[in-house]
């Protein structure tokens, strides 16, 4: 979590700055055209880190990339320097999408390395909006606390460093101590009531993760759509010095991220769906408050409550579904790489219909944003379900037949686990894959429990086990 918080802090605090140093030198319109650029860089960023993963374990030569990871934070610390002290906006362009091409980086990094040790985890959201949380609080410090740019921007390289410690330097560690569990659980040396103890009775999984990975970015991306128009509007704002965002604001948006962690994981994640729906609704009035010549501050506080959900619910989706991607190193930071993208693809029409006349086109574009991200949602959960644990699919489905399964395991010797994996074969349609997701263990495991079973009853497959189960009496063996 430490590690997700520093990096919105870092990413959130260089963007903040970025947009300050470049007010000096363009106009406002300049300064959201700029930041639209170097979050099109971070995007490569975030895509680079499982090209190199792949790259360095093809290699055969990973000193040559430690040697590389080492030196990082020299020419970054270079970029931070022309970044608070550099003139001209060439100068700031060109450190800003280098910064952020590196953040991206570290970015996927960290998002990749909370994804695995959040991994049955029983509240992912709340762990997500705290770091969330956190980031926002940094910044807000480092801007109140803090005297000068100058003073700020060294903070931010230094938190830079810290951040690129705990990514890479730590990460190691950390990662081969939560490979030795997962070997554990594969093995069975962790038992299933102890793995259960600290894990969601009921969890997101996917019925084809691929096409719900392709609905989630399709549905970031729109959403960002609205969220990055009504983002922009308020960097315009800050440009032109009308309100400062680094004060009040980033409070209000924490506060809004911590709701989102709390409301997201009721009910073990039921509700996420219909809340993403109710703040999308949110957001769309917001901008049609703003762009019919409502009052400003309304807008604003709509915004950032919507942004916090948006942010949590983005991160907490992508990093769920890379458990169940062939390359989870690159689908556990997408989310916030789709973000930045829907952010590029808005920045120059936004700021066209922020600044101009034609309020009806914007309108009407706004409300078409909003169906066509009603059908992404019900695309995305179309492509979800939720996974329940074996004791809660009993205490639901099996409370009439729960003693004609206890007498079925002991008449033929079944062991604990062999129990639970004929439980949910007989109340689950599921694919094995999905099954062992819910047992916590690998499918080969899994398949060496069906085997057993076969063996035991003298079935020769799932659906021979399970017709032997329901034509099984009693007073036959």
């Amino acid at each position: 979590m430490l590690s997700l918080a520093v990096f919105y802090f870092v990413f959130l605090g260089t963007e903040y700055l970025f947009d300050n140093r470049m007010a000096l030198y363009t106009d406002p319109t300049g300064v959201v055209l700029a930041q639209s650029y170097i979050l099109g860089v971070s995007v490569f960023g975030f895509l680079a880190y499982s090209l190199i993963e792949k790259w360095k374990s093809k290699s055969g030569n990973p000193t040559a990339f430690k040697a590389a990871g080492f030196f990082l934070p020299v020419p970054v610390i270079a970029g931070y320097v022309l970044l608070f002290a550099g003139t001209g906006y060439r100068v700031l362009l060109g450190s800003g999408c280098f910064l952020f091409l590196i953040l991206g980086y570290l970015g996927s990094r960290t998002h990749y390395l909370a994804a695995q040790l959040l991994r049955g985890s029983k509240y992912p959201a709340k762990t997500v909006s705290v770091a969330y949380a956190l980031g926002l609080l940094f910044q807000f410090l480092n801007h109140n606390l803090l005297w000068g740019e100058t003073v700020e921007g060294i903070f931010l390289a230094v938190s830079f460093v810290v951040l690129w410690i705990l990514t890479v330097g730590m990460a190691q560690d950390a990662l081969s101590g939560y490979h030795r569990r997962q070997k554990a659980e594969d093995g069975e040396t962790v038992s299933v009531k102890n793995m259960q103890d600290g894990a969601a009775a009921e969890r997101i999984t996917w019925k084809n993760p691929r096409l719900a990975g392709v609905a989630l970015l399709v549905t970031v991306v729109l959403m960002t759509c609205i969220f990055a128009t009504l983002d922009n509007a308020v960097t315009l704002a800050h440009a032109a010095g009308t309100m400062d965002i680094g004060q009040w604001p980033r409070l209000f948006l924490a506060f809004s991220g911590l709701l989102a962690g709390v409301l997201f994981d009721l009910n073990n994640g039921r509700y996420r769906g219909l809340i993403m729906y109710a703040v999308t609704i949110l957001s769309t009035i917001c901008v049609l408050i703003i762009e019919s010549g409502g009052p400003f501050l309304p807008g604003l506080l709509i915004f950032y409550v919507s942004a916090g959900f948006f942010v949590v619910f983005f991160t907490n989706g992508f990093l769920q579904l890379s458990y169940r991607m062939q390359d989870g190193r690159l689908w556990a930071g997408m989310g916030r790489a789709a973000n930045n993208l829907g952010a590029v693809i808005t920045g120059v029409a936004s700021v066209s219909l922020l600044t101009g006349e034609n309020h009806i086109l914007t309108a009407v574009l706004a409300l078409v944003l909003f169906v066509l991200i009603s059908v992404a949602l019900l695309w995305y959960y179309s492509c979800t379900q939720l996974v329940k644990s074996p004791e809660e699919m009993g205490n639901r489905e099996m409370s009439g037949s729960q003693g004609r399964l206890e007498r079925f395991a002991e008449s033929y010797d079944l062991t604990e686990r062999e129990r639970e994996v004929l439980q949910l074969l007989l109340l689950s349609d599921d694919g094995m894959q999905e099954i062992a997701d819910s047992l916590f263990v690998s499918r080969a495991m899994l398949y060496r429990h069906v085997s057993a079973l076969n063996e035991k009853t003298g079935t020769r497959s799932r659906i021979g086990l399970i017709q032997f189960y329901y034509n099984w009496e009693e007073d036959k063996k």
